[in-house]
């Protein structure tokens, strides 16, 4: 073990015997003594890190009175959990050229919406089309007979990420299809805390809220 890693070791055990040298110095004994009749279980390793933890108490002055050692408690604990700096925004410049992209990218990106083949019961995909790329797709189905939509999956390129452009497609798919109540499945990413920020009715992609359609399968392609 490296010098470094065995004081970082030290350090992360002085909380733990309460910065107190008496106590050190009983488990220490405890360990030698342990020691002597069992030397396989790593005893030997323990006393060498209790000694070392010892000697740094010594070497900070804190074997010598309360007072040493609560003042040499709040400054290792400053040392292990210093005050986290100052949240810094972002300037208003920086702030300017995000609304702006924002803007501009939700202003070109074109919709591409792919019916499905079977009538009533069928697969969907919703593309987000930037110039000549797809930038996003929305996967889902629909069951007519039941007014049930199943979201598949929704992805955006890692890039155009944070512009609101999942939130848009879930909003468009809804006004394709009036009326519906959907769920999502849960084994994607996209069914996280994304669904809590899209602007849609309470309970709205709660799997359990409305019960499943029989139709519906995550692993169903038509």
């Amino acid at each position: 073990m490296s010098p470094e890693r065995r004081a970082a070791t030290v350090n992360a055990m002085l909380p733990f015997y309460l910065h107190d040298a008496a106590r050190v110095t009983a488990a220490l004994a405890v360990t030698c003594t342990r020691h002597e009749s069992d030397s396989d279980m790593g005893w030997d390793d323990a006393a060498a890190f209790l000694r070392q933890t010892l000697q740094r108490l010594r070497d900070a002055g804190a074997d010598r009175s309360e007072a040493d050692r609560e003042r040499f408690a709040a400054q290792l604990h400053q040392e292990l959990f210093p005050d986290p700096e100052p949240y810094r925004w972002p300037d208003r410049s920086s702030r300017s050229r995000s609304l702006w992209r924002r803007i501009l990218v939700r202003a070109r990106v074109r919709w591409q919406h792919q019916t499905a083949g079977t009538a009533g019961i069928g697969h969907q995909l919703l593309f987000l089309r930037l110039g000549g790329h797809v930038i996003g797709k929305l996967d889902y189905q629909v069951c007519e007979p039941c007014r049930r939509g199943l979201v598949r999956k929704l992805d955006v390129d890692h890039s155009y990420r944070g512009l609101g452009l999942g939130s848009r497609a879930i909003h468009r798919m809804q006004h394709r299809h009036p009326g519906y109540t959907w769920r999502t499945t849960v084994q994607y990413p996209t069914a996280g805390t994304f669904w809590q920020n899209v602007s849609t009715a309470p309970g709205l992609f709660d799997e359990d809220a409305h019960g499943a359609c029989q139709h519906l399968d995550p692993d169903r392609e038509n």
